[in-house]
């Protein structure tokens, strides 16, 4: 049973009041030393984020920053160092004489280092021609053409390139003595197709040009795909190979075209020759 006494406090509250004015002291020390350490704990911990992210990650996350660079860098040269594919134009079909077509299509290789030997073949209406080999050199556009085909089914309108066993190589600088273009220059340079002509003659047309080889280097074997053009478009293809062309020789050249190909208003000539192949060159004039 509670008591009280003359002002109205109970004797726990006397009891309460006489421990608080006992252990004021010690409670209000108590309290700062807490607040104290809370303020301390407060900031250290602002002050170990400001170290951190200055002097302790930021020189490792700057390293893990110039790392990936570096790695980018790196793949970069990586994928320079992977050839990139060799573009391809639309297989171009035209119908000849007795039911047979000649086929071509323009391959382009955009690489300046990489060079490519293949098997190729042409699928024109279900049926697949003879493979072929071919090659295509750094930064250089070839055509490639199946001359004189006769399918099995008559009027084929349309066909599709294969190909195959493709094997890339890299330019060896030392082979090109250190500049790719001044080589080819220096060996082909002095090729030159001139006197391009194309008229009627009879019932047929010729494409008529003169092959000089104004250069220090002879050749085995070169041929030349010839393309009839009306305007911008090809209307007709065919191909002369020249024998044996040395240095200082001018060969001329008569082509008979025995389909009526009317409308020609250009002429394209495309010499076809592997001139990092040493054996492509005559004995006196090889790498």
């Amino acid at each position: 049973m509670e008591t009280y006494d003359g002002r109205g406090f109970t004797e726990g509250e006397l009891k309460a009041a006489s421990w608080w004015v006992k252990n004021e002291v010690r409670i209000y020390y108590w309290s700062k030393i807490v607040l104290y350490a809370l303020n301390a704990i407060v900031w250290g911990y602002v002050l170990w984020g400001l170290l951190d992210a200055y002097a302790i990650s930021y020189p490792r996350e700057s390293r893990i920053t110039a790392e990936i660079a570096a790695d980018q860098q790196a793949l970069s040269r990586l994928m320079e160092d992977i050839p990139r594919n060799v573009g391809t134009s639309q297989v171009l079909v035209f119908q000849g004489t007795d039911k047979r077509v000649d086929m071509m299509v323009d391959l382009e290789n955009a690489n300046d280092q990489w060079w490519a030997e293949f098997t190729y073949s042409f699928n024109v209406a279900g049926e697949q021609t003879a493979p072929h080999q071919g090659f295509i050199l750094p930064k250089q556009t070839i055509t490639l053409t199946e001359l004189g085909f006769k399918p099995k089914a008559a009027g084929a309108r349309s066909a599709q390139l294969l190909v195959d066993n493709i094997r890339w190589h890299r330019v060896e600088p030392s082979k090109v003595g250190g500049d790719y273009d001044k080589f080819i220059n220096d060996r082909f340079g002095g090729v030159k197709v001139q006197n391009v002509n194309f008229d009627r003659v009879d019932s047929v047309s010729r494409t008529s040009f003169d092959v000089a080889d104004t250069g220090a280097y002879g050749f085995w074997s070169i041929d030349f795909v010839v393309k009839l053009l009306r305007g911008s478009t090809v209307v007709g293809v065919n191909q002369v190979n020249l024998q044996q062309l040395k240095p200082g020789e001018i060969r001329h050249v008569d082509l008979m075209w025995f389909e009526n190909i009317p409308g020609v208003t250009k002429t394209e000539i495309v010499p076809i020759v592997n001139l990092l192949d040493p054996g492509a060159y005559l004995p006196s004039s090889r790498l």
